[in-house]
């Protein structure tokens, strides 16, 4: 099926930082390439991979801008690409996620039709793993905020990721661009600086984005996603939080997030579990009762029997 080209639409490049991922940047690009409505650029920005990402990437011929440097992390490749961007609204993509056809079109008219937007994300789903073929497939709708709901839900979490998002140039690169203190949670820490500047969000909610879904990624990470999420609350969140809301609301964020680690702890049998979550429960007991069955489970049952001794 074939869609007509908008021509009163915004101009959009497409940037994609990449990391030795030569398993799915194949089916990555062709999900950007086969958009109803094109980008005017595909940047892929190749962070010195070391395996096959240079020529997977070459197969594409000149459809495909590769800007290949040495590695410096995400946040710098992805600084890059916006950078080199001929127009001022960037699509982020992740090398390893998908979109669906319409993705792109649904971003640019959301655009058009709130041109003082300087934030556009999309509705996403994951891509999930089936545990016996590895074969990905469609998961569950992922929980983005509306328009409305994010001011609150910034404050005290990543939002949505970068795959789903559309942001205007130039507001990146006067708010000084993706972080590289931070090995994860970089989008978070942007998203933050962003809004406390002024910027404007807006949301198209169809789950355009396909996220793909690496449950062991999720688990060994566990403790340097606390550590980076803990450092974006103390340097962005609690500093617009009042005496008595950083004694209140701010704990609270700060032991959700680790209710969070110490449950993915526990899936990968990291005895570290019992002590963090036990930790969350002393710094605000009176959120989520479901961490004191968790802990009387981790208590009285242990780990999963399946489950791995590293953390």
């Amino acid at each position: 099926m074939s869609y007509p080209v908008e021509t009163d639409l915004p101009a959009l490049t497409v940037v994609i930082p990449v990391y030795n991922g030569e398993n799915f940047l194949r089916e990555t690009l062709e999900s950007v390439l086969a958009q109803s409505y094109p980008a005017v650029e595909i940047i892929l920005v190749n962070d010195g991979s070391t395996d096959r990402t240079l020529l997977v990437a070459n197969e594409f011929g000149d459809r495909i801008r590769v800007l290949d440097r040495e590695n410096a992390g995400v946040s710098a490749s992805r600084n890059a690409g916006i950078s080199a961007a001929s127009t001022d609204w960037v699509a982020l993509m992740d090398h390893d996620d998908l979109w669906e056809k319409e993705h792109l079109a649904n971003l640019a008219r959301a655009i058009a039709r709130t041109p003082e937007a300087d934030v556009c994300y999309s509705g996403g789903r994951e891509l999930i793993p089936d545990p016996v073929t590895g074969v990905f497939h469609p998961g569950e709708v992922m929980p983005f905020p509306s328009e409305a709901e994010l001011p609150r839900m910034l404050m005290e979490r990543c939002a949505f990721i970068p795959s789903a998002t559309a942001v205007r140039r130039s507001a990146v690169l006067a708010a000084g661009g993706f972080d590289s203190r931070y090995v994860n949670l970089q989008d978070w820490e942007l998203w933050l600086r962003l809004f406390f500047r002024g910027a404007k969000f807006i949301h198209t909610p169809e789950p355009t984005l396909l996220y793909r879904v690496h449950p062991a990624s999720r688990t060994h990470k566990a403790l340097q996603t606390l550590k980076h999420s803990v450092a974006v609350v103390e340097e962005h969140v609690l500093p617009h939080l009042s005496a008595f809301e950083r004694a209140t609301r701010g704990r609270c964020i700060i032991s959700r997030l680790e209710g969070e680690a110490a449950i993915l702890l526990r899936q990968n049998g990291s005895p570290a579990a019992l002590a963090l979550m036990l930790r969350s429960i002393v710094r605000h007991p009176f959120h989520e009762p479901r961490r004191y069955k968790i802990a009387a489970h981790m208590l009285l049952r242990g780990y999963p029997k399946d489950a791995q001794t590293t953390s």
